[in-house]
């Protein structure tokens, strides 16, 4: 019967993975008071905290509302075609094409199916690491064709309300230095909540703590769990409409995950 609910449960889900905040992480971002009036350097060790999983460490940083503003500002900045594979993350439209002068858009884990990928090698690449923070430790080589990568803690830590985010670049961007670094003008709020998070939790917790959930909840649905804990794939025509490529559909378990605990 629990079966029968999950599955029904699955079909009911939108097509956009909203992930939730575990009751420890919760109980952190509780302890955080908005800061009104500082005037601060703006400092991450968000760097350190993912060099288990990627090196950045060439990469200038800048805080950005979510990944979602930080790809806003280099596609809007972009003069290149942008490209990317079928049913990568959809908030990229692509120009142009590959022939052209060209740089690829492309999601690690992959929004496709949540499963780590290769980085292509060979052309100017833009990477999006949205999922790492669900995943097992595994180390993402970073290409020399990598000129900028993004991050934020809405996917793996559920809390994208808050709207934490980075932007990474080969080069420093000249206008967010003047507004980040000379100005002073970010979200310190984020800010302070991001760094609170990784202070208190390594980048695999939310793996280690959803896995066995995860394992379970695809073996009695008979899904395939992706490498992010948050997801599980399907070849299942019942699931076609969560369908990004070809015969393979995602489904976000964050709603199943949540009624286990309802329950518990």
């Amino acid at each position: 019967i629990m079966t029968i609910h999950y599955k029904e449960y699955l079909l009911q889900q939108s097509l956009a993975v909203r992930t939730t905040v575990l009751p420890e992480v919760r109980k952190v971002i509780e302890t955080v008071k908005p800061d009104f009036d500082s005037v601060k350097k703006y400092q991450t060790s968000i760097i350190d905290w993912l060099k288990p999983l990627v090196n950045l460490t060439d990469f200038y940083v800048y805080p950005m509302n979510g990944i979602t503003q930080g790809l806003d500002w280099w596609y809007a900045n972009e003069n290149r075609s942008v490209y990317m594979e079928e049913g990568d993350y959809q908030w990229i439209t692509p120009k142009g094409n590959m022939y052209e002068d060209s740089i690829k858009y492309v999601s690690v884990p992959s929004a496709i199916d949540g499963n780590f990928i290769d980085i292509p090698t060979g052309c100017p690449t833009a990477v999006d690491l949205a999922y790492i923070g669900s995943t097992i430790v595994k180390k993402i080589e970073i290409p020399k064709d990598v000129e900028c990568v993004f991050y934020s803690l809405s996917k793996p830590f559920g809390i994208r309300n808050i709207r934490t985010g980075w932007y990474f670049t080969r080069t420093p961007d000249e206008k967010l230095d003047a507004l980040v670094n000379s100005a002073k003008y970010y979200n310190y709020y984020a800010n302070d909540v991001s760094e609170t998070i990784i202070s208190n939790f390594d980048v695999d917790f939310i793996h280690n703590s959803l896995y066995n959930k995860q394992k379970n909840i695809c073996n009695d649905l008979s899904i395939i769990p992706s490498d992010s804990v948050w997801l599980a794939t399907s070849t299942s025509e019942e699931y076609s409409k969560f369908r990004r490529s070809k015969d393979i559909a995602r489904l976000c378990l964050a709603g199943i995950y949540n009624e286990q605990e309802t329950l518990t």
